[in-house]
């Protein structure tokens, strides 16, 4: 799937934070740390194609995310939390 440039400075920074790639104790961590800023959509699009998951499996466990039927562990939150500052973050959030 094609990105839509708008979602590239999003596909920037968690390529700057994972630079190996999102391990699956990361995914639901990443997706609870970016799912205030950004519509699930996006989101969606954006997890899916770094990690060569389908569209609608990514969207559900963003939904169970949002819904808190699927929490990633706090530590992971945290960890991962820890890397998209480091990563830039802030600065991504001020632009989108």
């Amino acid at each position: 799937m094609d990105l839509h440039p708008s979602l590239m400075s999003t596909v920037a920074l968690i390529k700057r934070a994972f630079p190996d790639g999102v391990i699956e104790a990361d995914y639901l961590a990443l997706l609870t740390v970016l799912y205030p800023h950004m519509s699930d959509r996006a989101l969606a699009k954006v997890v899916g194609h770094l990690i060569g998951q389908d569209y609608p499996l990514v969207m559900n466990d963003i939904w169970g995310v949002g819904g808190g039927s699927k929490p990633a562990p706090p530590d992971a939150v945290a960890a991962v939390q820890a890397r998209l500052v480091t990563a830039g973050l802030e600065e991504w959030i001020k632009e989108e």
